[in-house]
């Protein structure tokens, strides 16, 4: 006679086969070891357990302009393979000094202006196949799951990076990507909240100083490098 299975076997059962499953990360886990680009910021980088990841999607919820970019500029100018660094659809005219000033080399750089977000993320997953880009930074507030989905396909299996910028209430929809930031601006400070990362926990309110008036140094070289040729940017519309 066959004695019935308890319930609480057949759970049992099962959860050892998720426990043993290696794409399932536990929280019990230490996060597993992983190629990171390091931000520069000592108490960002160790709540993201080294950096960012060096393929995949991140995305930024952020207002236009509070140091978003420059947050990332020791990614951006990170010597890589891959050598080109495509700015889709920014929100306003990029400068040539600015860029230099990050120490991003400008015959690196492409910015491609298409006239809707559609078309924005067209690019955005053919620049990222293309095996050609070290970076791609996007800016698209439409974008649904399962469009940011083919991005960190794209991106992980062709090992790019594509920063992603939306607005803030944008993050409402979860998206399946490696990284989920939030920016805010207090007290005169960038704040940066993690709201999801691959492998970790949630962080909230890591404070990293920030300057809104120039120095008298960037001033300086923003002077000496106007004398000369106004550089240009390779851009596509």
């Amino acid at each position: 006679m066959k004695l019935p299975t308890s319930p609480l076997n057949n759970a049992q059962s099962k959860a050892a086969i998720f426990d043993k499953h290696p794409q399932i990360w536990r929280a019990r886990e230490k996060p597993l070891s992983e190629n990171k680009f390091s931000l520069g910021v000592s108490a960002l980088d160790e709540a993201l357990h080294g950096g960012i990841v060096t393929s995949g999607v991140v995305r930024v919820g952020s207002l236009t302009g509070i140091g978003e970019i420059t947050l990332f500029k020791q990614v951006l100018a990170a010597p890589r393979t891959h050598k080109l660094r495509v700015f889709i659809k920014p929100p306003a005219q990029l400068q040539a000094p600015w860029l230099s000033a990050l120490g991003l080399t400008l015959d690196q750089i492409i910015v491609v202006l298409p006239k809707t977000d559609k078309e924005a993320l067209w690019a955005a997953e053919q620049c990222l196949k293309s095996t050609a880009c070290h970076c791609v930074l996007l800016w698209n507030n439409t974008m649904d799951a399962k469009a940011a989905r083919r991005l960190q396909v794209a991106a992980s299996h062709n090992d790019s990076l594509c920063l992603l910028f939306t607005s803030p209430d944008q993050q409402a929809i979860s998206f399946p990507i490696s990284l989920d930031l939030n920016l805010q601006i207090r007290d005169s400070k960038l704040m940066v909240n993690i709201v999801k990362q691959r492998h970790g926990w949630p962080v909230s309110n890591i404070e990293i100083s920030h300057s809104w008036t120039p120095s008298n140094h960037t001033i300086q070289w923003a002077m000496q490098n106007n004398k000369e040729a106004t550089p240009s940017l390779h851009s596509v519309i």
